[in-house]
């Protein structure tokens, strides 16, 4: 008989809608209840021209480096993919990576450590390379300061928005029944705008720093778990990758199951 280890568990997924799917149907398999409580979204850049004046001279770029599924959606819906035979192409995760290839795109570079301190690890030679970087309009500068150390020319364009989601609403009244076990919190901005969210249906931080107790508290990796912990908040668990599987584990083990 098949042990499906979060029989029983509700799990809350604060991941954008559209991006939410995979990690919720392996939250299932695992006989959870998952409630898709989107507390960010995607939105198009205030102002696509920097976007649209880089696409237009791709092929002037040595790398192209993307750091999200979002940013490559953006390439897709401007027809941008695949770039120039030239041009390489570095993508921070597996999930990042599959996007490119389903648009037609090559990946030659994906890190072991999937952020953007294991992309700086595994990109050498970037010494007078110009590199395009299409991130969110709250991207951290991590990676655009690493490559300029190295002496990399690096434009850093916004490709899209990250923005307050619908979820907020939805997941207060489970809160505050105590009807939840476990939250997975895919950023910082997942964090950033529940808790925003809550402010503005008149739950301060310090309440719901209360209501979060008893429940598991899932970072992605460890810029999710430091922003927890900069709110005060404990990691019951952190990732060991950024992939649905990944993040399932921690789930399992954040719930001790």
């Amino acid at each position: 008989m098949e042990v499906r280890r979060l029989q029983g568990k509700r799990v809350v997924v604060t991941r954008a809608v559209e991006r939410a799917e995979g990690l919720a149907s392996a939250l299932r398999d695992q006989g959870a209840e998952v409630l898709v409580c989107p507390t960010i979204a995607y939105a198009p850049p205030d102002d696509p021209e920097p976007l649209e004046a880089a696409l237009e001279h791709l092929d002037q770029y040595d790398w192209i480096i993307f750091t999200s599924v979002a940013a490559v959606d953006a390439f897709a819906s401007r027809q941008a993919l695949p770039p120039p035979l030239h041009v390489r192409v570095a993508a921070v995760g597996k999930a990042t990576a599959a996007a490119i290839e389903t648009h037609g795109g090559r990946v030659d570079l994906v890190p072991a450590q999937q952020n953007a301190e294991g992309l700086l690890a595994e990109l050498q030679n970037v010494a007078g390379r110009r590199i395009l970087l299409p991130v969110s309009n709250i991207a951290r500068d991590t990676l655009a300061v690493g490559l300029r150390e190295r002496e990399a020319f690096v434009e850093v364009v916004t490709a899209y928005q990250t923005v307050p989601g619908p979820g907020v609403r939805d997941l207060i009244d489970p809160l505050c029944r105590r009807a939840i076990d476990a939250i997975v919190f895919s950023s910082p901005s997942t964090l950033r705008y529940l808790l925003d969210g809550m402010e503005q249906f008149g739950i301060d931080r310090s309440v719901a720093r209360a209501l979060f107790t008893g429940v598991a508290l899932i970072a992605i990796g460890p810029t999710t778990a430091h922003a927890l912990r900069d709110e005060g908040l404990p990691v019951a668990a952190q990732a060991p990758n950024p992939g649905v599987e990944g993040v399932a584990e921690a789930v399992c083990q954040g719930l001790g199951v």
